[in-house]
């Protein structure tokens, strides 16, 4: 059982800041074929675990948030690709105080973890910013991060990708 680990906002989705309205939902490119690879002929799980700080910022409500990864998750599925289920944290330090669900700490993918029954250490975690890839060797994985241009990147990936299309192409012969 090999499980993946996604961030959802420049991954799988486009980022466009707090995005929480399910008309703003917008598919990558190369994230369908991608993930339906991964999953058809690579095997794959998916969890999806991403810090969702407009809650904390008073931008957006929980069930918004709720809504928007249920419809991302029913496009997906329309395509047959199955995500497990959504993690988010609701959280920000200067708004919410500490927590431990907040990327790059590890709280959502050890309940994933438990709910499932995977060893993170096993995962691939796959993400655009500095906190995905965090996290990741945090929980002793594998990293790879989906360089989209958006963000400066300091935490060293094991692979860099444009997009799930490409990560299937170097995991297929990994």
């Amino acid at each position: 059982m090999k499980f993946m680990i996604l961030d959802r906002d420049g991954v799988i989705i486009k980022d466009k800041h707090y995005v929480h309205l399910v008309e703003d939902l917008e598919l990558l490119p190369g994230a369908l074929s991608g993930l339906g690879k991964l999953q058809n002929k690579l095997g794959f799980r998916f969890v999806v675990v991403t810090n969702q700080a407009g809650i904390a910022r008073g931008l957006y409500a929980t069930y918004e948030a709720d809504q928007f990864n249920s419809e991302m998750t029913r496009r997906l599925g329309a395509f047959g690709i199955r995500v497990e289920k959504v993690y988010f944290c609701p959280h920000h330090p200067e708004f919410t105080g500490k927590c431990d669900c907040r990327k790059p700490k590890t709280g959502l993918v050890l309940q994933a973890a438990k709910e499932f029954g995977f060893n993170p250490s096993e995962c691939v975690f796959v993400g655009d910013k500095d906190s995905d890839i965090q996290l990741g060797r945090n929980c002793g994985g594998v990293t790879v991060l989906v360089d989209n241009k958006q963000y400066a990147v300091s935490v060293a990936p094991d692979y860099i990708v444009g997009n799930l299309d490409e990560l299937y192409s170097i995991l297929a012969v990994r």
